[in-house]
């Protein structure tokens, strides 16, 4: 079977950081079962389209990344080249990645009349309802930096982007027959917008090293880590360094290390958002006793979560949360926000323990609990690992994509790809 892929991630041979850099493991199983050619079609910052397989059995199609207009879609060459990629690999499937940008649009408008199934990753406009995650006013213009000033944007614009998507959003949600969720709450809001597409459940492949990795074994004291994909309100770091400030009166010693592009570099480097994370700690006096980290790839990820008491979660919407589950998977104590499809991946009190987005005080006394209470942070362990690692096997999830793929192209239409762009 030959499937394209519309995703947001390019493979690479190295290992990579980021959002969707996960999508490798899946990739990788598809291709060992010997049933699938695979050709990866993703953004490039570069010029293009071009070429850039990566070895073994991947192809992988990198197109430039443009301005999109006012119909969602980038310029009419870019999309020729998308089509011509189409036809010259002739997939018996397309599977699109996420309804983030226009690729879902392509396929929902039938531009590409190709069978497809769209598999939704994150949706922004439940994002945009929850965007600043509960800064006032006051702390929204600290959040205006110099980067702000001379790039023309703030958190403010890119509330905005998410917001006006949601029409491109739900477009490609109902423009779809076959969807495929992660959670019950994803699949309430692709219900909302498609009520008569075939809905499918999935779970995710993680990353090599979490399968290799040895499970947690009580981590060094008082240490919380956090990570986040990217650097904006609603992921909640400002909930996780007020939560901090709360547990360090009761835990001299703790540390919070954080995985995330937001604070990284000098000043002058980052945006708004976050100088005012770092203005915030120092005001708060935990400055000292906080570790920006950056982008992680996956082995360093699996370092921290090893080294860590308590693994914390603060974001206000989450369709996924692929931290949580990687925590999970090691049977590392988590803190979560209970938000989205982080209900659907853990159980309070068994496999984790809740607290509502934004509610600092509550957040920091579960902290407390998971690394004070030693009984519970085995109890917590030990049901989050045999969760995950029924959740997360690979050939079962390999097997169930496979099965999927053959349900979409056993009913899928006629293969047609629109000779007009």
């Amino acid at each position: 079977m030959r499937v394209m892929w519309f995703s947001n991630a390019a493979f690479a041979t190295g290992e990579t950081a980021g959002s969707g850099s996960w999508l490798g493991a899946l990739a990788q199983g598809l291709t060992a079962s010997g049933e699938v050619e695979l050709c990866n079609v993703t953004l490039d910052e570069g010029g293009g389209p071009r070429r850039n397989d990566t070895g073994g059995l991947i192809k992988q199609r990198l197109v430039p990344r443009a301005r999109l207009g006012r119909d969602g879609l980038p310029p009419s060459g870019v999309v020729s080249s998308i089509v011509d990629i189409a036809r010259d690999f002739a997939p018996d499937l397309v599977h699109v990645w996420g309804t983030e940008t226009y690729w879902g649009l392509l396929t929902a408008r039938g531009i590409i009349g190709l069978p497809t199934m769209l598999e939704i990753q994150g949706l922004k406009e439940p994002c945009a309802r929850v965007f600043y995650g509960g800064l006032t006013l006051r702390e929204r213009a600290r959040c205006v930096g110099v980067r702000e000033f001379m790039e023309g944007r703030s958190i403010v614009s890119a509330r905005h982007r998410f917001a006006s998507w949601s029409v491109f959003e739900r477009e490609i949600i109902a423009g779809h027959r076959h969807i495929t969720t992660q959670s019950p709450w994803v699949g309430a809001w692709v219900r909302g917008g498609n009520r008569t597409a075939h809905l499918s459940h999935t779970e995710l492949a993680l990353r090599d090293p979490f399968y290799s990795a040895q499970p947690w074994s009580g981590g060094e004291d008082h240490i919380v880590f956090c990570s986040a994909a990217y650097g904006l309100p609603f992921k909640g770091l400002h909930d996780a360094v007020r939560a901090f400030a709360f547990l360090s009166r009761r835990l001299p010693r703790a540390r919070l290390r954080v995985a995330s592009p937001a604070p990284q570099g000098a000043e002058l480097r980052r945006d708004g958002y976050a100088s005012w994370l770092h203005r915030l700690a120092a005001e708060l006096g935990v400055a000292g006793r906080l570790d920006w980290l950056g982008m992680l790839p996956a082995a360093g990820i699996v370092t921290e979560l090893q080294r860590c008491s308590a693994m914390l979660m603060p974001s206000h919407c989450e369709s996924y949360s692929m931290a949580l589950a990687e925590a999970m998977y090691l049977g590392v104590p988590a803190v979560s926000a209970r938000t989205g499809g982080t209900d659907w991946l853990a159980r309070d009190e068994e496999s984790a323990l809740f607290f509502n987005p934004g509610d600092q005080v509550l957040c920091a006394h579960q902290l407390e609990r998971a690394m004070m209470d030693g009984d519970l942070a085995l109890a917590l362990s030990d049901m989050a690992r045999a969760t995950a690692m029924e959740r997360h096997d690979l050939p079962d999830i390999v097997a169930g994509q496979l099965q999927r793929y053959q349900s979409v192209v056993s009913g899928g239409a006629q293969k047609t790809i629109d000779p007009r762009r």
